[in-house]
């Protein structure tokens, strides 16, 4: 029987979908994947929508807000989250050089991948309860990943951004650190398997056995027999440092920013995302419930058939 080949579009690939591959459990599935590997979400989402992706692994903001037309498009998308990813929000609210408190940011830029989506709306809501408004406050401008979101700051474009940089990296750019992002929200989902409805019902039986792979893929990962195999698998993820690699070992295995045990979907993270965007003032109440933008059946099925 020929492999179903799934189209898999990310920013970086986690613990979970390299053990998906390089263990062997999707192919136990006859899955094989392509991974398509972008720096900014309105490529990715544009991706989904168009079809070139089958699926993508992303945080549950992106996903919500380009449901509900509030992304880089304006038009909704009938997407649907199916499998659980990680937990928290490893991120640090960064500023450059004169920026001391959060008063000094009022006039000022903040650099972000995409305005109105992902960690930008974490730092709106970190701001208001200073007393900051977006639009009347500050401004927020797209710049892109990471390294584009520093460099906009260090070229005097931005004042700060929400980032995951090294301290390393931050000290040798004489940014500081005015805040993390775990100080303010303690559930948040990312890292989530999501898609199209259409595509998810036409090929519910592929997705189910996706989601039975990633499984058993995360199982492999927090069985601590297993953590030196582990660290060597993500080697590769991490240019063969051994530091960085024990060190995303231990982030995927951390109870607050970790894996969520058995892929298991985070309905407290996905309420959590939609509560940010009604506190950055992207959504207005009534807010939807995360039931609406999640299908557990793919999941049922695949834990109900997990021992076959």
């Amino acid at each position: 029987m020929a492999e179903d080949v799934i189209q898999i579009g990310l920013f970086n690939q986690d613990a979970a979908i390299v053990a998906g591959d390089k263990k062997g459990f999707l192919k136990q599935e006859n899955i094989r994947v392509e991974i398509h590997t972008v720096t900014d979400s309105p490529t990715l989402l544009r991706n989904l929508i168009t079809g070139k992706y089958d699926l993508i692994l992303n945080n549950a903001d992106n996903v919500i807000a380009w449901a509900e037309g509030q992304g880089e498009d304006p038009q909704k998308n009938d997407f649907v989250i199916f499998l659980g990813g990680s937990q928290g929000v490893d991120q640090k609210l960064v500023v450059a050089p004169g920026i001391n408190d959060y008063k000094d940011l009022k006039g000022k830029v903040l650099a972000a991948d995409a305005v109105t989506t992902g960690y930008a709306v974490v730092a709106m809501a970190i701001l208001k309860k200073y007393g900051l408004e977006w639009k009347r406050d500050y401004e927020v401008k797209s710049f892109g990943n990471t390294v584009a979101r520093a460099d906009a700051m260090s070229r005097g474009e931005a004042a700060g951004a929400m980032m995951s940089m090294a301290d390393e990296e931050i000290k040798k750019r004489s940014f500081k650190i005015l805040t993390e992002a775990k100080d303010h929200v303690k559930h948040y989902a990312r890292g989530l398997g999501a898609t199209r409805r259409q595509w998810a019902n036409a090929n519910e039986e592929l997705v189910v056995r996706f989601t039975r792979a990633m499984i058993r893929a995360t199982d492999w990962l927090q069985d601590p027999k297993n953590k030196n195999d582990a660290v060597q698998l993500l080697l590769g993820e991490t240019k063969n440092n051994q530091a960085r690699a024990a060190a995303m070992y231990a982030n995927t295995l951390s109870p607050t920013m970790g894996l969520t045990p058995r892929s298991r979907l985070d309905m407290e993270g996905i309420r959590t995302v939609i509560e940010l965007r009604e506190i950055a003032g992207l959504m207005k109440a009534p807010v939807p419930k995360p039931e609406k933008y999640v299908d557990e059946r793919f999941y049922q099925k695949a834990i109900a058939t997990l021992a076959r």
